[in-house]
């Protein structure tokens, strides 16, 4: 009997990380890149960022790209999208990272119909407009692996003007990611992870009531990392999850309380 060998690796494939400066989309460039995947990578203010990477990556011999977009522009997704493949003749793995931070002090002294308008543009608008715009290329081609990051709120649901912007937000994502899949399967796979709470740049910074309510929320009585979820799209991008497909998954240590 044969045995099938499957190893993260992903030589010769070019994955695109849009929001690629935050601490989600850094451990996922910095991961794929290690496997050896040609990486390109988007970034609005936090653009430096993401060429102090691509430096580091070059110098280990990797291939990295690097792109500016401001997707509060409602011309800036498809523009983005045609330069990346100005660069690139085939996508294999398409990592939607970018949003709004609702936490941002510009963004959290407006009203709650002026939030909700930037987070729709960049958190829906543009990320839906540049999945069907890729998703349509990697059903031509024959392949591909799209990503979405949604939240388990939306299935909980939680109290506050920001749980109400982002849950309204992420369940509309979540719902999208579930036809798409339906739409360009078998050739294209599309996956989404519901994230609880996940040790970003807010999550280094927060309140001590905050990083308390976050460990006691999870049964695995911590906060994520950035670096697990981007372990958990390697491995949704691997041959070892080739049947896997229309995928909502909770990345949260499972919430505490969960009934099913």
């Amino acid at each position: 009997m044969s045995v099938k060998q499957i190893e993260y690796q992903f030589h010769e494939k070019t994955v695109v990380i849009t929001g690629a400066s935050g601490g989600i989309g850094l451990a996922t460039a910095q991961r794929f890149a290690l496997a050896g995947a040609t990486v390109l990578l988007h970034a609005n203010k936090n653009y430096e960022l993401i060429e102090q990477l691509q430096q580091e990556i070059q110098q280990q011999g990797g291939k990295c790209e690097c792109f500016t977009a401001d997707f509060f522009s409602p011309t800036a997704p498809e523009s983005f999208v045609q330069s990346v493949f100005e660069k690139t003749d085939n996508v294999d793995i398409w990592v939607n990272g970018a949003g709004v931070d609702l936490m941002n002090p510009s963004l959290s002294v407006l009203p709650f119909d002026k939030k909700m308008r930037q987070l729709f543009q960049v958190d829906v608008f543009a990320t839906i407009q540049m999945s069907m715009s890729v998703g349509s290329r990697m059903k031509n081609q024959g392949k591909g692996t799209i990503f979405f990051l949604g939240w388990n709120g939306v299935r909980y649901g939680w109290k506050g003007e920001t749980a109400q912007l982002y849950g309204t937000a992420k369940g509309a994502v979540q719902g999208f990611s579930r036809s798409l899949a339906e739409t360009l399967s078998p050739e294209v796979r599309v996956c989404c992870l519901s994230l609880g709470w996940i040790k970003t740049r807010w999550g280094k910074k927060t309140s001590a009531d905050y990083l308390r309510r976050g460990a006691e929320d999870s049964l695995m009585e911590r906060w994520g990392t950035p670096e697990e979820v981007a372990d958990t799209i390697l491995f949704l991008s691997s041959d070892a999850a080739n049947y896997l497909d229309g995928l909502d998954i909770r990345l949260d240590g499972t919430k505490k309380g969960t009934k099913w």
